[in-house]
């Protein structure tokens, strides 16, 4: 595949900002708050690593998680997403 670019990882959703940063969005839907464990934090660093070259950006690449219940803090969540959010932020009740 000499010349090609190298196909990344599944991304949910990309945010290309105007500020020099990208959001690389990842969605899950789960009953309960999203843990991260080491076996899916890889999954993670893979994923921002192939984009990254695959793209050739020099932008910076936040990783941004999208959940239903939020996070389960742990060092995993905490030293790899920059931001994180909940269905709360997308679905607002309306009152009438």
């Amino acid at each position: 595949m000499r010349g090609r670019m190298k196909i990344p990882r599944l991304i949910d959703l990309l945010i290309d900002r105007r500020d020099q940063v990208i959001n690389l969005c990842e969605i899950k839907f789960s009953i309960n708050p999203f843990t991260i464990d080491k076996k899916y934090a890889e999954n993670l660093g893979n994923k921002v690593s192939s984009f990254r070259e695959a793209s050739q950006t020099r932008k910076a690449i936040y990783l941004t998680m999208i959940t239903t219940f939020g996070l389960t803090k742990n060092d995993y969540s905490s030293s790899m997403v920059q931001n994180e959010l909940t269905m709360d932020c997308l679905f607002v009740r309306l009152t009438v």
